[in-house]
This record gives structure tokens, C-alpha cells and sequence, in this order.
């Protein structure tokens, strides 16, 4: 069941990174840690999953 809830915080974290990306980053939030968080829990390559959806760095 953690898989499925960090799953779906993956799915939302990217989808708010192509809405949000131009922005400025509001109350210092460490977007691509979280963004690490679920590839650790998942078990995926953090590298392949910014390769994957063009998270840029």
C-alpha cells in the first residue's frame, strides 16, 4: 500500500512540475528531495525517472 500512496505522490509531483516549472519555488520547498523520496521507496533509478520526464535539475 505505501507503494501505491508514493506512486501516486510521484504522478502528482511531476504533473505539478509541468504546470509549476517556470515559477518560483514558494517557502524554500525542496521539490526534487520529494521527487527522490518516491524513487527510493519505489525502488526506481532516481537518474532514469528525471531522464524518463525531462526533470531538469
Amino acid at each position: 500500500m505505501n507503494k501505491v500512496k508514493k506512486l501516486a505522490e510521484l504522478f502528482e509531483l511531476v504533473q505539478y512540475y509541468y504546470e509549476y516549472r517556470d515559477q518560483p519555488i514558494e517557502n524554500g520547498e525542496n521539490f526534487f528531495s520529494k521527487i527522490a523520496e518516491c524513487c527510493n521507496v519505489l525502488e526506481v533509478d532516481l537518474e532514469e525517472v528525471k531522464k524518463e520526464f525531462n526533470l531538469l535539475i
